[in-house]
């Protein structure tokens, strides 16, 4: 019985193909961002083989461009890759501007959550700056009018923070060798409790790492059994093993100073 072996099939991407110069001559193309460009439609051609310029070009632009003689062609093809240029500039400076306004965004952002400011403070702040830019830089305006700061915006901002930077301390809890955390209970100005707990860990290179872990509102009792409760919560959502703490301190309430960690 005779077997049957099917040869196996080149990948284009291994041959390692060459955008050659004359194809910008002869099809108007050119190798932008990894890829034969059409100058003169901007359609994009992934597999950089001299038959498929061809016969985009052939079946889209010969009509028109066949007329050109060489001088005539150079010149066209000139323009044309100007024209791309400046084209991909704009964008570029439009991504830019987009991608500042954003970040300008989360700073002020930021700067209203660590000064306890409410959300819609953002919006005012926006027609400051818009009031600021009339004066001092006009011509630079529209760069604050892009500026997103509303209420929504900012919560958006500020959760995206929080969550970012406790994405980062759980990536640090993870190396932690030893670690030890604080409890500190009391109430805000509405008369509910809330308790802070902190962490403080090291890792193998003695980095040593100090963060609030989380501040939970205690609704109704306050009991140890309760306190703990939340402790524990806190200690399993960051992923730290309950092996590697080594001291609790707390403020000396009486529901904090009992047996309930001694006992679990």
């Amino acid at each position: 019985m005779k077997m049957s072996y099917s040869k196996p099939k080149r990948k284009v991407d291994d041959e390692h193909r060459q955008f050659q110069e004359r194809w910008t001559l002869q099809y108007f193309f050119v190798e932008f961002n990894g890829n034969a460009t059409c100058l003169i439609c901007k359609e994009k051609v992934a597999v950089l083989k001299e038959y498929n310029l061809k016969r985009h070009y052939s079946t889209k632009h010969g009509d028109q461009y066949e007329k050109y003689q060489e001088d005539e062609r150079k010149k066209r093809a000139t323009q044309l890759q100007r024209e791309l240029t400046s084209q991909q500039t704009l964008f570029y400076k439009a991504k830019k501007d987009a991608d500042a306004a954003v970040e300008a965004s989360y700073v002020v952002s930021e700067m209203i959550a660590k000064a306890g400011k409410p959300f819609t403070e953002g919006q005012f702040m926006k027609d400051c700056m818009l009031k600021v830019a009339d004066i001092l830089c006009p011509e630079k305006k529209n760069m604050f009018n892009n500026l997103s700061l509303s209420a929504n915006t900012v919560a958006e901002r500020i959760t995206e923070l929080s969550s970012d930077i406790y994405d980062q301390l759980r990536g640090k809890a993870g190396v932690f060798t030893a670690y030890s955390v604080a409890l500190d209970e009391s109430t805000d100005k509405t008369d509910n409790a809330q308790l802070a707990i902190f962490v403080r860990g090291i890792n193998e290179k003695f980095e040593v790492t100090e963060e609030l872990l989380s501040l939970c509102p205690m609704h109704g009792r306050t009991t140890a059994k309760d306190i703990f409760q939340q402790l524990g919560d806190a200690i399993e959502r960051a992923g730290l093993p309950w092996n590697r703490l080594v001291g609790i301190t707390t403020d000396g309430a009486p529901s904090m100073t009992g047996n309930w960690c001694k006992e679990s």
